[in-house]
C-alpha cells in the first residue's frame, strides 16, 4: 500500500494522546485484575513490558521530529517499518493478556477483556488509523487472539460473542482502510495544490523581473539567498522557506511601469523616477487580496525591499527597524 510521508506525520502527531489512552487503560487493568484470581506475577511481568514499549514509541516519537529528513519518501517509509515493529508487540502483548485473562478469571472478566479489546481497536483508529499497516499491526494480533480464545472456550454464549468481536474486526479493518485511503487522497490533494501555488509564484515572479532583464533566473537565486540569510537572523526553517518563495515577488510591481521608463537606457528624468518608484506600491496593490502566508510576506517584501536604514528610501520613507525584517533581507539580497 502506497504511504504519504503526510499520512505517517499526521499519526505521529497523534502519539501522545494515543501513549497517553493506552497508560490510563493500562492502569485500569491492572487494578481491576488485581482483585481477581489472576495470577499476580504475569500480571507485574505484563506492566512492566507494556511500560516498556511506550517508552520506547514516545523515545521514537521525539525521534522522529528531530530527523530533518523525515519527510522524504525513503526515511519515512524507514520510520514506518520501525513504528509497526512496535505496535506489533505492543498487539502481541495485549493479545497475551486478553488470552490469559479468558484462561484464568471468571466469566465476567471475559465480557470486560472483549469491550477493552474493541474499545482500544475503536480507538486506534483515530491515533494509527491514517496508516493502515500500522494499525492492522496493532489490532490484528490483540484481537485474533482474544476471538481463538473466546471460541475454544466451547459453550454456545462463548462462539457467539466470538463472532460479534470477529464482525467487529472485520468492520474497523475496514473502516480504518477506508480512513487512510482517504488521508492518501488528502494529502496528494494537497501536494498538487501547493506544487500549482508554486508554479504560480514563478510564473508571477519571472512575469515582473522579464520586463528589464535577460533572465528570470535573479528573482530565485534572491530567494534562495534570502532563505539562508533569514536562518541566519534567528528565523524558523518553516519561516525562512516562507520568505524564500515570497522573494521572487519582491518586484512584481514592475508589470505597471510601461517599458519606455523601465527599459529607457540612459538616465531616467525627475518625472520617470517618480513612476519608476510606484512599483514597490503597486506590486503591493497586486498582492493585497492574496490570503496565504506567502502571499501575505510577498506582499510586506514588495512594499519594502526598498525602504533603506536612513530613510532615504521609498515608497514611505521608513527608517532603522521601522523596516519589516523581511524587507531588509530582500534588499540586501537582491543588491
Amino acid at each position: 500500500m502506497q504511504i504519504h510521508s503526510g499520512q505517517f506525520e499526521y499519526m505521529v502527531s497523534q502519539t501522545p494522546p494515543g501513549l497517553l489512552g493506552q497508560f490510563l487503560i493500562i492502569s485500569l487493568m491492572t487494578l481491576l485484575l488485581m482483585n481477581s484470581d489472576f495470577p499476580v506475577s504475569i500480571l507485574y511481568v505484563w506492566n512492566v513490558c507494556g511500560v516498556f514499549l511506550l517508552a520506547y514509541r514516545y523515545l521514537h516519537y521525539r525521534r522522529f521530529y528531530q530527523d530533518k529528513n523525515r519527510k522524504d519518501s525513503k526515511q519515512a517509509q524507514k520510520w514506518v517499518r520501525r513504528y509497526i515493529a512496535d505496535v506489533l508487540l505492543m498487539g502481541i502483548l495485549w493479545a497475551i493478556l486478553f488470552v490469559q485473562i479468558i484462561q484464568l478469571t471468571p466469566q465476567e472478566y471475559h465480557y470486560i477483556a472483549m469491550a477493552v479489546a474493541l474499545g482500544l481497536a475503536g480507538a486506534a483508529i483515530v491515533t494509527m488509523g491514517s496508516v493502515f499497516p500500522v494499525y492492522f499491526a496493532f489490532i490484528f494480533p490483540m484481537l485474533a487472539a482474544l476471538i481463538v480464545a473466546v471460541y475454544f472456550k466451547g459453550t454456545y454464549i462463548y462462539t457467539i460473542a466470538s463472532l460479534v468481536t470477529l464482525l467487529g474486526l472485520v468492520y474497523l479493518l475496514y473502516t480504518a482502510h477506508k480512513y487512510s485511503r482517504n488521508f492518501l487522497v488528502i494529502f496528494e490533494k494537497s501536494e498538487q495544490l501547493k506544487e500549482t501555488e508554486l508554479e504560480a509564484l514563478e510564473c508571477l515572479g519571472k512575469a515582473g523581473e522579464y520586463r528589464d532583464t535577460d533572465t528570470g533566473a535573479h528573482v530565485f537565486r534572491v530567494g534562495y539567498a534570502a532563505y539562508r540569510l533569514a536562518l541566519s537572523a534567528g528565523f524558523s526553517e518553516s519561516d525562512a522557506k516562507t520568505l524564500m518563495l515570497a522573494s521572487p515577488l519582491h518586484d512584481v510591481g514592475k508589470i505597471g511601469i510601461s517599458d519606455n521608463i523601465l527599459l529607457k537606457p540612459g538616465k531616467l528624468t525627475d518625472e520617470e523616477w517618480l513612476v519608476m518608484k510606484e512599483h514597490a506600491r503597486m506590486g503591493a496593490e497586486i498582492l493585497k487580496s492574496a490570503n496565504s502566508n506567502i502571499m501575505k510576506m510577498a506582499k510586506l517584501v514588495a512594499i519594502s525591499h526598498h525602504e533603506k536604514w536612513d530613510g532615504s528610501g521609498y515608497p514611505n520613507g521608513l527608517s532603522g527597524e521601522d523596516i519589516p525584517v523581511e524587507g531588509r533581507i530582500v534588499a540586501i539580497c537582491d543588491v
